[in-house]
């Protein structure tokens, strides 16, 4: 059974899924304020303590450490007009290393702590200033041979309404994503998934050296065909809900050259639908997921 979005699909993802991102601009006061990367090549990586890991709903790991880090860069191919936006192609990496059953302490092959591996590349445009596109490729790889590798197809959507709604803005996304190789249920037919998420966020202290960012990411992942079936011929629709609340700082004693570091924490509870809790099998069917983590963009 495969184990997002990871990269960017975790968006993640998984893990609970807070992106952020770092604009550079030209300028001394910008320098001083968001770091010394005007260039086109910009780099994020971090990484994450969960103390559950599922995949979309799907059980993973649940026992002893889990070890989650990532990292890309992204290269800014053009810069648009405001119809059509800047033009981004992003490719990176994410990683979880478990010490439980599915890693160190099970039948796996060497590198038995490395679960999985997935590689992902992405190309993005804005549009209109506020609207945001991407199309993504995935590959769920597993080193440790835990799972079959599953190759994905996504296109996400994502929608910047601070303008319209000021300090209650929702920051709606929409994610569908297209199962080309393998199946993440470990079913018989590829699936298609669809993800549909709200992160309503606010920040405290804006101007002080500490801000703290307060976030309210609420998710529902749904199966559009046969992404949780099971091999049962059973597809359920309704796969999870998830909502949380998620609290982010900047370390802001770490010079700017050196990037823009963030700690971050949060809380998830985790809603299974009725295919996930018999398949997750002696697992509640509500479940609460804690998570901290450290990322850095440049």
């Amino acid at each position: 059974m495969r184990g997002h979005a990871g990269g960017l699909v975790r968006q993640a993802v998984a893990v609970v899924a807070l992106v952020s991102t770092a604009c550079w601009a030209t300028g001394a006061v910008a320098q001083e304020e968001k770091g010394p990367n005007t260039g086109r090549i910009s780099i994020s990586a971090g990484v994450d303590f969960p103390t559950d890991y599922y995949f979309r709903g799907i059980i993973q790991e649940t026992r002893d450490y889990i070890i989650q880090p990532y990292g890309d860069l992204t290269f800014k191919l053009w810069d648009g007009v405001p119809a059509f936006g800047d033009l981004a192609l992003t490719i990176g990496t994410w990683n979880s290393l478990h010490g439980g059953p599915t890693g160190i302490d099970g039948p796996n092959v060497d590198p038995k702590i490395w679960y999985e591996s997935d590689f992902y590349t992405k190309v993005g445009w804005t549009m209109f200033e506020d609207f945001s596109a991407g199309i993504i490729y995935t590959a769920y790889m597993s080193p440790n041979d835990a799972f079959g590798t599953v190759q994905e197809l996504a296109l996400g959507l994502g929608f910047d309404d601070s303008k319209l709604l000021g300090p209650f803005a929702l920051n709606p996304s929409l994610l569908v994503a297209f199962e080309v190789k393998g199946q993440a249920d470990g079913g018989d037919h590829k699936g298609i998934y669809l993800q549909t998420g709200i992160t309503p966020s606010y920040t405290f202290s804006p101007n002080s050296t500490y801000p703290v960012t307060l976030s309210l990411p609420l998710l529902v992942g749904l199966s559009v065909d046969d992404y949780y079936e099971f091999g049962t011929g059973d597809d359920s629709t309704f796969g999870y809900f998830q909502g949380g609340v998620g609290l982010a700082v900047p370390l802001a004693f770490i010079p700017a050259s050196f990037g823009s570091w963030q700690l971050k924490t949060g809380v998830n509870v985790l809603h299974l639908g009725g295919n996930l809790r018999d398949v997750n099998k002696d697992r509640d069917r509500t479940e609460i997921i804690g998570t901290v983590g450290i990322a850095f963009t440049y």
